[in-house]
């Protein structure tokens, strides 16, 4: 790696899902306009979100009534894949030029970043590992578990995702350019994701195919209580009260920091601290509201 590069971090942030989104997909475009550019970020959602896949059908199968009794917002992914409730969780970003200085197609940098998740469970005292098509691929690698709801992310288990003792325990989703991929995961650290199942015109076999395949990191680390399921209840990583709360939070600032220590490890170098805008992305705040504008700077 004789080319001089440097690994991004941006700040964590609350925002609408649409606007996490559009970021994400903007972050991919400015990997791929350079040869050794990688970012990484964490960040929440400013309420409870439905993510659809880039070509999931929508409404379809679909209680609209009923998202919008819960307060469920609804965004699409520049990625594939299928829906995920973002309700109590760590959902993270990681873009790079490819095959860059690390030399990896864009198959093996999403390899890369589901074991990096691992690794960051396994600081956190939870065994976990990329999920791939054959046992002998990666050492500590699962075999894939078909089936399930197609329509809903956590009901099965895919090439490249993440499982732990015998649970689906994050969803990964890519996209891949000429010059750049993007990898993005949701991390549930509760039950609270998998009421996505009430949402769901079949609401009792997409309720039974997420209890049978998902669980969140939370319960298998024995959080319990605090763990069951519906979406509300709880004010975010960064608010509410009591015991459990302190431990789902602590649990979220363990995971992410692993995350951030991992891909360090990973892509040989520390991660720079950096400002949106060092990244071609503008940022602005309306005053008092949890609303953000988007602006993707045409820089080199």
């Amino acid at each position: 790696m004789s080319e001089s590069y440097a690994l991004y971090r941006l700040p964590h942030i609350v925002a609408p899902g649409s606007w996490h989104m559009a970021a994400d997909l903007a972050l991919l475009r400015w990997v791929s306009r350079g040869r050794s550019r990688l970012v990484f970020r964490t960040y929440e959602w400013d309420g409870p979100t439905l993510s659809l896949g880039r070509t999931e059908r929508y409404p379809e199968g679909w209680d609209e009534r009923a998202l919008a009794r819960g307060g469920i917002a609804v965004a699409r992914r520049p990625t594939g894949g299928s829906a995920v409730l973002h309700v109590e969780e760590v959902t993270f970003a990681l873009a790079a030029s490819i095959p860059g200085p690390w030399g990896l197609s864009p198959r093996s940098f999403a390899n890369a970043a589901a074991e990096a998740l691992s690794g960051a469970l396994l600081a956190c005292g939870l065994t976990a590992a990329r999920v791939s098509e054959s046992p002998r691929a990666h050492e500590g690698a699962r075999v894939p578990r078909p089936g399930g709801d197609r329509t809903l992310c956590f009901a099965r288990s895919d090439r490249g995702e993440v499982e732990a003792a015998g649970f689906k325990v994050a969803g990964l989703a890519s996209r891949f350019g000429r010059a750049g991929a993007l990898c993005h995961a949701s991390v549930p650290l509760t039950a609270r994701s998998r009421a996505i199942a009430e949402f769901r015109s079949g609401a009792s076999s997409a309720r039974e195919a997420l209890e049978r395949n998902a669980r969140s990191v939370g319960e298998l680390l024995g959080l319990g209580p605090y763990a069951a399921a519906g979406v509300g209840g709880w004010g975010g990583l960064a608010e509410g009260a009591g015991a459990e709360a302190g431990g789902i939070r602590g649990l979220a600032r363990a995971v992410m920091e692993g995350l951030e220590a991992e891909i360090a490890s990973r892509f040989g170098s520390p991660l720079v601290a950096s400002a949106f805008a060092e990244v071609g992305i503008e940022e602005e705040f309306a005053a008092g509201a949890a609303t953000m504008s988007l602006a993707v700077a045409a820089r080199a």
